[in-house]
C-alpha cells in the first residue's frame, strides 16, 4: 500500500526544480504536473494553477524584505538599560532579563523551519530559510533581519543556539532549531528529545548553569492536513492536550533553568480572509490546506473552525496548569499575538501579500519581522495583559523598564 508520495518537479531541460514528500492520501485526486519554457522562463502547471518562475528574483524578493536600517541607527531599546545582563546570575526563572539568556532553541513546523521565507517562486517553499525566522533565526543583525535572537544578541553577544543560515534540521547551521516541515502536535515530544540531546552533547552549553529559552509553535498542519482525515476530527483537541503535556514535561524534567514560550497556534481563519489571491496561491492552498479548501469538505467547515477554537482554549488550559509553574528554574508562557492574526491590506484593498511567501501560506522575511516585533512585545507584557494581534513592524517596541526589567511570567506579572 502506497503511504507516501514524493513530488519531484523538473523542467523540460531535465533540471530538478524542487521536491517535497506528502502522505499519498493527502494529495488532490487530480494531480497533474506539466512544465514548459516560454521566453526563457520555466512555467509549471500544478493541478490547474500556473506557477511563474521569476525572471528577476532580486526584484521579487526585495518587495518581501523588511525595512533595512543603517549601521548608525540605534535599536529601539537601550541595550545598556534595565534589560542588560544581571550582575549576578539569577536563581529564579522569574527574574530573567533579556541579557540573562544564554541558550536558545525552538520546536515546531515549517513556520519555525522558515520554509519559503526568501522564496521568489512557489518551488522555493521547500527551502528552509532558518536564519531569518522569528524565534530562532540569527543570520545577520536586526538591521537586516529582525528576529528574537538578533535582538537578544544585543543584550548578550554570547547567546548560542540560533540558526545561522538556510539549512535542514540535521545540518549544523540549524543548531538548536529542531523544527521540521510538515510537523504536527504528535511530533513535538520527539523534537523535544532531539533538542535535549543536541544541548547535552554540545560543549557550548552548560546544562546546569546556563539559562535557556525555548520557543514552541505547532498546529497549522494539524488544522490543515490532519483533522479532516481522522475518524473523529474533534478528537485532535484531546490528543493535543496529551501531546503538549508530554512535551512540556519532557522539557521540564530534562532542561534545568529553562523558560518555554508557547506561541499560540494560529487559527487558519486568517487564510480565508485573503483578498486578491493569485492562481498560484489558490493552487497552493488546495495542496497545503485541503481540510479547509477542498470542495468535498466545505460542508464541514463550520465544525472545523469550532475545533480550532477549542484547540486554542485547551492549549491555554494546559500551559496554565500548576505543574508548569511550581519550580524556580522552569516555567511556561503563552504568547498570544497570533490569536487574532490578520494580514493588512494594500492600496487596492487586497491582502498585502508582501508579508507572505509565494504560496500565501508561509511568511516572507517581512512577515517574520512583523511577527518578531509582536513576539518581543509579548515577552515583556504582563501575563494577563498581552497583545493578541500584531501591529505594523517597527511601529511599537516594548522595552524593559526599571519597574519591569524581566521577561514576563505568570509569577512575576
Amino acid at each position: 500500500m502506497l503511504r507516501t508520495c514524493e513530488l519531484t518537479v523538473t523542467s523540460v531541460r531535465g533540471s530538478v526544480l524542487g521536491s517535497v514528500t506528502r502522505p499519498a492520501s493527502r494529495l488532490p485526486r487530480s494531480f497533474e504536473i506539466v512544465t514548459k519554457v516560454i521566453d526563457g522562463v520555466d512555467l509549471l502547471r500544478l493541478d490547474g494553477g500556473v506557477i511563474n518562475r521569476e525572471k528577476n528574483p532580486t526584484q521579487a524578493i526585495s518587495k518581501k524584505l523588511q525595512r533595512q536600517f543603517r549601521d548608525d541607527e540605534e535599536f529601539f531599546c537601550d541595550i545598556n538599560g534595565p534589560g542588560k545582563r544581571s550582575d549576578t546570575v539569577p536563581e529564579s526563572v522569574h527574574r530573567l532579563r533579556p541579557g540573562d539568556i544564554d541558550i536558545i532553541g525552538a520546536i515546531g513546523d515549517s513556520l519555525t523551519a522558515g520554509n519559503g521565507a526568501m522564496a521568489t517562486n512557489l518551488l522555493h517553499i521547500v527551502m528552509e530559510n532558518k536564519g531569518v525566522v522569528t524565534p530562532i533565526g540569527g543570520q545577520g543583525t536586526w538591521r537586516q533581519y529582525l528576529t528574537i535572537p538578533n535582538i537578544l544578541k544585543l543584550y548578550n553577544p554570547k547567546l548560542y543556539g540560533y540558526s545561522l543560515s538556510d539549512s535542514v534540521s540535521m545540518q549544523p547551521e540549524s543548531r538548536f532549531n529542531v523544527a521540521e516541515m510538515g510537523a504536527m502536535s504528535r511530533d513535538t515530544a520527539h523534537q523535544a528529545r532531539n533538542l535535549i540531546k543536541r544541548m547535552q552533547s554540545n560543549s557550548n552549553v552548560d546544562m546546569e548553569k546556563h539559562w535557556k529559552i525555548v520557543f514552541f509553535l505547532i498546529g497549522a498542519n494539524d488544522f490543515c492536513m490532519d483533522m479532516c482525515f481522522v475518524k473523529n476530527p474533534s478528537g485532535i483537541v484531546e490528543m493535543h492536550d496529551r501531546e503538549l503535556t508530554e512535551t512540556l514535561r519532557i522539557l521540564r524534567d530534562n532542561l534545568p533553568r529553562t523558560m518555554v514560550n508557547v506561541i499560540a497556534s494560529p487559527s487558519m481563519k486568517v487564510l480565508m480572509r485573503f483578498r486578491g489571491k493569485s492562481p498560484e496561491c489558490e493552487t497552493a492552498h488546495r495542496l497545503e490546506c485541503p481540510c479547509l479548501y477542498s470542495l468535498q469538505r466545505q460542508r464541514f467547515l463550520k465544525s472545523y473552525l469550532k475545533i480550532m477554537d477549542a484547540w486554542k482554549r485547551r492549549q491555554k488550559e494546559v500551559i496554565n496548569r500548576e505543574e508548569f509553574h511550581n519550580k524556580t528554574d522552569f516555567t511556561v508562557n503563552l504568547q498570544p499575538f497570533t490569536d487574532k492574526l490578520w494580514i493588512p491590506s494594500d492600496k487596492d484593498n487586497n491582502t498585502d501579500f508582501s508579508y507572505m511567501s509565494t504560496d500565501c501560506f508561509h511568511f516572507s522575511q517581512k512577515g517574520y519581522a512583523r511577527a518578531t516585533n509582536a513576539l518581543w512585545n509579548n515577552l515583556l507584557e504582563p501575563f494577563s495583559n498581552k497583545t493578541q494581534f500584531w501591529k505594523t513592524e517597527f511601529e511599537d517596541f516594548k522595552c524593559p523598564t526599571e519597574e519591569r526589567p524581566f521577561i514576563a511570567t505568570k509569577m512575576n506579572s
